[in-house]
């Protein structure tokens, strides 16, 4: 909290009209909605076709905030240690290449223009201009069918793939305890 009401603080000087959260679970939001002054204005989290976070993009956007997504096509690109064997790959579901093949674009552009109807804000990574480009075009290009919108719905594998091993400081911690898997804040 206190880093949260440094945060307001920026508010209250005019240096910036919004702040967010980011990673924050459903308990940590409750706390956070429970003590602050300014709420969160978006929560980014790892939102994609394989890991659509049901309950806390419900829990996002039924308190006034934006879900934005990181890795909406499945970060394909991460690096090798950061891979699991049971992770998916959502631009190879069976579902995202019909509906690519339907509209004759690449499966990244389906993930794409799925997540934007979902109501949350992707934000793809790539630094290869045809393929922002190609993303761009396809959120105002013909949209995903209600049909479609629901089958995209059914293939979720609650495949989280940046699991974040990199922010375990202390012997014995899993990547697990940082995601309050079980619905309560894992101890410190």
């Amino acid at each position: 909290m206190r880093t949260w009401q440094k945060m307001e603080e920026l508010v209250d000087r005019g240096l910036v009209r919004h702040i967010g959260t980011s990673n924050m679970t459903v308990p940590k939001l409750k706390l956070l909605l429970r003590d602050a002054r300014i709420k969160p204005a978006v929560n980014e989290m790892e939102l994609h076709p394989h890991f659509q976070q049901a309950q806390l993009f419900d829990f996002v956007r039924s308190n006034g905030m934006v879900p934005v997504g990181y890795c909406p096509v499945g970060s394909p690109g991460r690096p090798e240690r950061d891979r699991t064997p049971e992770d998916t790959v959502p631009t190879q579901d069976p579902v995202i290449v019909r509906i690519a093949n339907r509209l004759g674009v690449h499966p990244a552009v389906v993930c794409i223009k799925w997540a934007v109807q979902r109501g949350q804000i992707p934000i793809p990574f790539s630094t290869n201009r045809g393929h922002y480009l190609s993303n761009l075009e396809g959120v105002v290009s013909e949209p995903l069918t209600d049909a479609e919108m629901r089958e995209i719905s059914t293939i979720d594998r609650n495949c989280r793939l940046i699991k974040g091993q990199v922010f375990l400081w202390k012997d014995g911690q899993t990547w697990e305890d940082l995601w309050d898997l079980s619905g309560e804040i894992t101890p410190p």
